[in-house]
């Protein structure tokens, strides 16, 4: 094959062509292509990296509140556990106030019912008492009992203090009439000039008249009365005040 260099030179030519032509028409719009594709890589790049940021922004904020709320959670409950414990506490105190105020009026009423049955146990003692005192002094009750029982009464004027004295002075002063000895036996001239002296001292001067009278209803003994005065001795008087003791309360 024989070299031409007129061919030679316009296959450089048409190289240079086609090489200018490529350049012109397609490695450029190529080249602009791939800058505008960099480009828009570039900006999607930023924007996701902007996404991610905000996204680990986000999730830190949430985390914050979680554990604020969590927190939060944890007062509360701590408070409300605090409250809860303070409520059972005053509970517990209000009850253990009531139980104790129960326990004390349960005391008292036991203490009330225990006096109330001594109370009633003394009184049906008593009660027996005095019935079988009553049966007892009206057996024993005779002259030679009255006797003793105004012997008793004699002495009893010898030791009587100022007082009464004064009373039975009062007594006399007060009330002019006779004098009363009541017996339930008649007493000789002996027992009643014993009687009548024996005032004589208490009054200390002389007496108005001594009215001696028989009351069988005394059982034994005598009683001394002038005025609001008293003194003797004697089983009606006695019985009398037993019975008294033995009446139940008002």
């Amino acid at each position: 094959m024989q070299f031409n260099a007129w061919t030679f030179v316009l296959e450089i030519v048409n190289f240079l062509v086609l090489v200018w032509l490529l350049h012109r028409l397609l490695y450029r719009p190529v080249l602009a292509v791939i800058v505008r594709r960099r480009a828009e890589i570039d900006r999607q790049l930023g924007e996701a990296d902007a996404a991610r940021q905000q996204a680990e922004r986000l999730k830190t904020e949430y985390d914050q509140r979680l554990e604020g709320a969590a927190q939060e959670r944890a007062a509360a409950r701590h408070a409300l556990d605090e409250d809860v414990d303070r409520e059972r506490g005053r509970q517990l105190e209000l009850l253990q106030q009531d139980l104790a105020a129960e326990r004390e009026r349960a005391a008292t009423l036991a203490q009330r019912k225990a006096q109330q049955l001594r109370h009633e146990a003394e009184v049906q003692a008593l009660a027996l008492a005095s019935r079988f005192a009553s049966r007892l002094l009206g057996a024993l009750a005779g002259p030679t009992l009255e006797a003793s029982l105004i012997d008793l009464t004699l002495t009893e004027c010898g030791h009587l203090p100022a007082e009464r004295q004064q009373a039975l002075r009062d007594g006399l002063d007060q009330s002019p009439g006779p004098l009363q000895v009541s017996s339930a036996y008649p007493l000789d001239a002996g027992r009643r000039s014993a009687i009548g002296q024996a005032l004589q001292v208490l009054a200390g001067g002389p007496l108005p008249e001594i009215s001696f009278i028989e009351d069988s209803a005394l059982l034994a003994g005598i009683r001394i009365q002038a005025g609001a005065w008293r003194l003797g001795a004697n089983l009606q008087d006695e019985l009398q005040v037993f019975t008294e003791m033995v009446q139940p309360d008002a």
